[in-house]
């Protein structure tokens, strides 16, 4: 069962609806509240990138190569393909005595409007790096130089790496390795199937992993503090100006990390609460994120009105015509529902 979470109107009635799942979890792993069934299957698709990076810290690569926390940020990213960020993955290869040639990542068009444009019109040659998962990439190629495992093939799911990362999964997603179905994401890495509710439960493990049962994350408290830190220190790298998960970090102030991912999913880990989100939109679209992850945090208390409202004055849900004309709204539409024996 899914739930309408947003409404696009025009002229005063409903053009359109987003329908999706919502999930919040704290870290005992009890479902707070939801809209729709939140055992939905999905995809983590780069949400999951927080939890790809735990072997770079872990196995001591991060430090070894003398990765910044800027640098961390990026490989937890799906970053916008600016100038900015090729440049800084460049230095994160060079630091590997790698060139571009070894991520195995694809090329994609930036999301970046000016250096994509500057790439179609031919002013600027296809790179990997442009690619938005270029910096996890190199992070794996980093683990995979520091431990002494192939570099070639580390795309492959029978990869020690790949391995290592499944078995992390399966901890803070708390399902078994069996249980998870995989899929290819974007980038050609795996991408890990389960319902939308174990995103959320994953994510309560980012928001706070000293706090989660023994073997569903609480050994990687170590790794996940500190590229939790990363990600809300540096916001821009994770994703971009005006991009969600960007603005909300910066908002929030460290009180709050946050990644998207492909095909309308958006995750949400609050420390200070201990909790997780996991929201999904079954049409794959993005443009709903904002309003309903602003819904989200203001029906659940999960952060503050001013915050809240500051990050609405980013993502206005007003809809402009090509003459500016204010024409329609984009708004939430659902009410969070509580789990009998769950307090409100």
């Amino acid at each position: 069962m899914a739930a309408i979470l947003a409404e696009v109107t025009r002229g005063g009635v409903v053009e359109s609806v987003h329908h999706g799942v919502i999930a919040v979890v704290d870290a005992a792993g009890e479902l707070l509240s939801h809209a729709g069934d939140p055992e939905r299957f999905a995809y983590f698709r780069s949400s999951a990138k927080p939890f790809q990076a735990v072997p770079l810290i872990e196995s001591g690569a991060a430090d070894a190569f003398g990765f910044t926390p800027a640098e961390l940020a990026l490989c937890c990213a799906s970053h916008n393909g600016s100038p900015a960020h090729q440049e800084q993955v460049a230095v994160m290869l060079a630091k590997l005595g790698l060139d571009p040639d070894a991520l195995r990542c694809g090329i994609s068009v930036p999301y970046d409007r000016g250096e994509g444009a500057r790439v179609v019109a031919g002013l600027v040659p296809p790179s990997p790096l442009q690619c938005d998962c270029s910096g996890k990439h190199t992070g794996m190629l980093a683990t995979c130089l520091h431990l002494g495992w192939p570099t070639d093939s580390y795309l492959d799911p029978a990869h020690p790496l790949q391995r290592r990362i499944l078995g992390i999964m399966a901890e803070v997603l708390r399902v078994s390795e069996a249980e998870i179905h995989l899929g290819t994401d974007g980038c050609s890495l795996p991408t890990f199937g389960a319902p939308v509710r174990a995103f959320a439960t994953a994510f309560s493990a980012l928001a706070a992993p000293h706090q989660v049962p023994i073997g569903a994350g609480r050994e990687h408290a170590a790794a996940l503090d500190r590229l939790r830190a990363a990600m809300t220190t540096h916001p821009a790298n994770v994703a971009g100006p005006n991009q969600v998960d960007t603005t909300l970090m910066e908002v929030a102030g460290g009180r709050l990390a946050a990644k998207s991912g492909a095909e309308g999913l958006l995750c949400l880990a609050l420390p200070e609460r201990g909790v997780g989100v996991a929201i999904r939109l079954l049409d794959g679209s993005s443009r709903a994120k904002g309003v309903v992850a602003a819904a989200v945090l203001e029906q659940a208390g999960l952060l503050d009105q001013a915050t809240i409202a500051a990050f609405r004055a980013h993502h206005d849900p007003a809809i402009h015509n090509h003459n500016g004309i204010h024409v329609g709204d984009l708004r939430a539409a659902f009410s969070l529902e509580v789990p009998a024996g769950v307090a409100s």
